[in-house]
This record gives structure tokens, sequence and C-alpha cells, in this order.
């Protein structure tokens, strides 16, 4: 089997595959042979710290299975070996994902102007509002 290594924290030899019989394209060779591959890979045995696994089974708990295996795909192509690539591909995907840690926001003021801008806009409303109280016509105000 020859799957893209991308340096990522799935062995290969840790992952459980099983086809079957697909109902994606392929003409009759999806009557004849099993080309959609599933795969299942134990949380514990990533090569991750126990945060990062924790972080797994929080963000991917839809594909996180009561064995505690984190679980993947694929029909989309007409080969089974592709599709281990693909399923191989997407578990790495999931992971990273997982791992990943947004970056702190640094929470910023609007500036000066835009806050002026707002007060005066307010303003304005504010003073439609009173005109059409009063039976005033406020359409002069509209034209700026």
């Amino acid at each position: 089997m020859v799957i893209k290594k991308t340096g990522g924290c799935i062995e290969e030899e840790k992952v459980r595959f099983s086809t079957s019989r697909s109902g994606g394209p392929g003409g009759q060779n999806v009557n004849k042979r099993s080309t959609k591959v599933q795969a299942w890979i134990k949380v514990e045995d990533l090569l991750l710290s126990e945060e990062e696994k924790e972080r797994v089974r929080k963000k991917c708990a839809h594909h996180v299975n009561k064995k505690d295996e984190l679980e993947a795909e694929s029909e989309e192509e007409r080969s089974q070996e592709a599709n281990k690539g693909r399923v191989f591909e997407r578990l790495e995907e999931m992971v990273a994902e997982a791992v990943k840690q947004n970056p702190k926001r640094i929470p910023t003021r609007p500036p000066e102007g835009a806050e002026e801008r707002f007060r005066e806009e307010r303003k304005l409303e504010s003073l439609k509002r009173q005109l059409r109280k009063e039976g005033k016509d406020a359409s002069f105000l509209e034209e700026e």
C-alpha cells in the first residue's frame, strides 16, 4: 500500500482499514469491487500529548466512537488504493485541525473618528425623530 507520509501524528500500522462496496462512480466496477474504505485509529495511539488527545476527542466527537477510535471513510475514488490514501489524509487533517490552537484575540478599540461618526449619526437620527413628533419635515436632514 502506498500512502503519502505527511509527517503527521498517525502511524500507518496502527490504522485499521475495512473495505466494502461503494455507491460512488465506477460503472460496472461498483458492482464487482469493494472500493469504499473505512479507517479507524484509537485516539490513544496518536502521537500526541494527553492534552492534545483530549482536544481531538472534544473537537472530533462526532467522529469518535464508543471504543475511543477516530473514524473516517472515503468512496469518492474508483480504486481502493486511492480511497485508502484519501482516508488516511482525512484522518490526518481531522487531527491537525483539532490540535491547532487559534491565537488569542487581542481586543482593540474602534478609532476615534469612527466613534465620532457614529455619535453624529445617532444625533441626526434623534433629531429626525424629534421633528417627526413635532410634525415638522425632516427631509432636509437626509440629504447629507
